[in-house]
């Protein structure tokens, strides 16, 4: 289960593989005791009609299903996300992304944009070498940068700090520090050579969609 804001306000559960009919009514009690709003799942089938029924049955409870990109078989590429949100409706399909697991910021940033319309929460942590879900100000990714790009891009749904057990007592500490980072950014957090930087990303996306 991941905390939005430590606990002020249970915004989203994380759970395991949605796979067949039934299996987000398992865990409609636990999101109905939480006042949780959105499931954050690993998708476990690619099949249209039945991706459609667990969105259905989410809806029927007032939840919203947001899929884990790039986790386990499924919805692993901005393709097959189109595919499928063709089939079920572009409005009902919402996913959420690991920073860490994209290369870099530039690649993060590059499939943020393909993914665009799509993105209902984004999964902060940081990684060294091969190690993932460290602390955001602990390893490779700017994360400051990273929330400056995001302003850019307008991006206003949801931000989930998301570590390893270990380091769960940091939660509170990184916390403050990025909400003080955003609360000072204003309305030119930004300079020029980023937003050009990010012009050239998008223009690329949208040159290779056109192609």
């Amino acid at each position: 289960m991941e905390l939005e804001d430590l606990g002020l306000r249970i915004g989203q559960v994380r759970v395991g593989y949605l796979r067949r009919r039934g299996d987000a009514e398992r865990f409609m009690a636990l999101l109905d005791y939480l006042n949780a709003d959105f499931m954050v799942a690993k998708p476990g089938i690619n099949d249209a009609n039945t991706l459609a029924e667990l969105l259905d049955e989410a809806s029927m409870y007032g939840v919203r299903v947001i899929w884990e990109f790039g986790v386990g078989d499924f919805l692993r590429s901005p393709g097959e996300v189109a595919e499928l949100a063709n089939e079920v409706s572009p409005h009902r399909l919402g996913l959420a992304l690991h920073v860490a697991r994209e290369r870099g910021l530039r690649d993060f940033v590059r499939r943020f944009v393909e993914l665009s319309g799509y993105v209902k929460a984004i999964y902060f942590s940081n990684k060294r070498g091969g190690s993932f879900g460290l602390p955001i100000f602990e390893g490779s990714i700017d994360f400051l940068k990273l929330m400056k790009v995001l302003q850019v891009l307008r991006y206003d749904e949801n931000v989930v700090l998301h570590y390893l057990p270990s380091y769960y007592g940091r939660y509170g500490v990184d916390l403050e520090v990025l909400n003080s980072f955003i609360n000072s950014l204003g309305g030119g957090g930004a300079d020029r050579r980023l937003i050009r930087s990010i012009e050239r990303i998008v223009t690329e996306v949208l040159g290779q969609g056109q192609g």
